[in-house]
């Protein structure tokens, strides 16, 4: 009896020492706060939420920084051609991304689309460098079906990268067939809305263009066997990435989504939310995206977002069984409020949180001609190219501050 006292009272001081030193720790992350030190702060709060979890018995997954996109070129193709009311697409890229980490990543992509399609009006369109000719006045909108592939490889440098694209077009336009091996396989199907009216000539007309999606899409790493599925989230994942960042973000072809991972064995492993668009000339960005851009600028002078591109994604563990859960009800039912608020109140607080800037330069040259009264006879053929540079980029640890990537910057 007098020996289990003992241990009772050994346990007792045990406990006592560990809250003294979890309360050292709190105070030291707190006084580092006081002067401005997130990266400090965050280091702390991290060691204390893994001892936390270790003490607890949980899984304790080590903490991953990836790396950024810091400038990235992309070489798009579009063809399109409509009889009747039956519409073809067809649209192919090649995506070069330049990491942070040195290395260079490469999609290849290839999409489908066949559906119907409506019109009045005539049009007939000539662009070159961006200076357009011709004149458009029609209304048309129709809706298609559409498929896609691609993959994904990962080059040590920028001769490497080289050398794959290189590999990539002697194989030729299919893919999957011969050639380099990809680290990442990826398919996406789905729905596509079009929409459009333009009126006037040239560079003085005006034309308002809607294109809606739906598209649910599947990837494989090659090396880890982790397969992710990625759904266009709609309205639900704007109302996600809302209760993420603290107010609705103004942008133009916006886009969200969710993704989840799973393990080779199709366990859960992690939920993303991605989220991007481009902020419309007079538009402000909410203090929830416009802080954390601001951090991630350094010592820049406060960035001028109009019309820049902005990221976000959020990433959390759903081995977390309060991730679960709420993720578990968001599936249910993901139009319901509570179960969106719910889950995004998860996201907020324990996802690590990335957002970046970017600035954006795009030229396109291409044809297009058309003439329509309900059925309609015409094509399209555009090349699109788009080169994109960080401008500044943050990130937020789960309960923790946000600090600049200084990795990527």
């Amino acid at each position: 009896m007098g020996r289990l006292r003992c241990q009772r009272g050994q346990a007792t001081i045990d406990y006592v020492a560990l809250i003294g030193v979890l309360v050292a720790l709190l105070a030291a992350a707190a006084t580092a706060a006081g002067v401005g030190a997130p990266g400090v702060t965050n280091a702390v709060l991290g060691q204390l939420q893994r001892a936390l979890c270790i003490v607890t018995g949980r899984v304790c997954p080590a903490a991953q920084r990836a790396a950024c996109v810091v400038s990235s070129d992309r070489d798009s193709h579009h063809v399109a051609l409509s009889i009747a009311i039956v519409r073809l697409d067809e649209d192919r890229y090649v995506l070069r991304e330049r990491m942070s980490d040195g290395t260079v990543r490469l999609t290849v992509a290839q999409r489908a689309g066949a559906g119907a399609e409506v019109g009045v009006g005539a049009r007939a369109r000539l662009r070159l460098r961006d200076r357009e000719i011709g004149f458009e006045r029609e209304a048309r909108g129709g809706a298609e079906g559409v498929f896609g592939h691609g993959e994904i490889h990962t080059a040590r440098d920028e001769r490497e990268a080289d050398e794959l694209l290189r590999a990539i077009r002697r194989r030729g336009r299919l893919l999957g067939l011969g050639g380099p091996h990809p680290r990442e396989v990826f398919v996406e199907g789905g729905v596509r809305g079009l929409g459009r009216l333009g009126i006037g000539r040239g560079l003085a007309g005006g034309s308002l263009d809607g294109i809606a999606e739906a598209v649910l899409g599947a990837r494989r790493d090659e090396r880890s066997g982790e397969v992710t599925i990625s759904l266009g989230a709609g309205s639900s994942g704007w109302a996600l990435l809302q209760a993420v960042m603290a107010g609705p973000s103004a942008a133009v072809d916006r886009q969200a989504g969710l993704a989840l991972t799973l393990d080779r064995d199709g366990r859960p492993l992690a939920l993303s939310l991605n989220a991007s668009g481009t902020l419309a000339a007079g538009a402000m960005l909410p203090p929830g995206l416009a802080g954390p851009l601001r951090v991630g600028a350094g010592d820049q002078a406060a960035i001028d977002m109009r019309g820049r591109r902005w990221e976000l994604s959020a990433r959390t563990d759903l081995r977390d069984p309060r991730v679960a859960a709420a993720w578990a009800a968001f599936r249910r039912d993901p139009s319901n409020p509570a179960a969106i608020r719910a889950l995004g109140a998860q996201l907020r607080e324990r996802a690590v949180v990335d957002v970046r800037s970017y600035a954006v330069r795009t030229r396109s040259d291409g044809v297009a001609a058309g003439l329509s009264l309900g059925l309609k006879l015409g094509g399209e053929l555009d090349h699109t190219t788009d080169r994109s540079v960080l401008l500044s980029a943050a990130r937020r640890p789960p309960g923790g501050l946000w600090e600049p990537r200084l990795d990527c910057l």
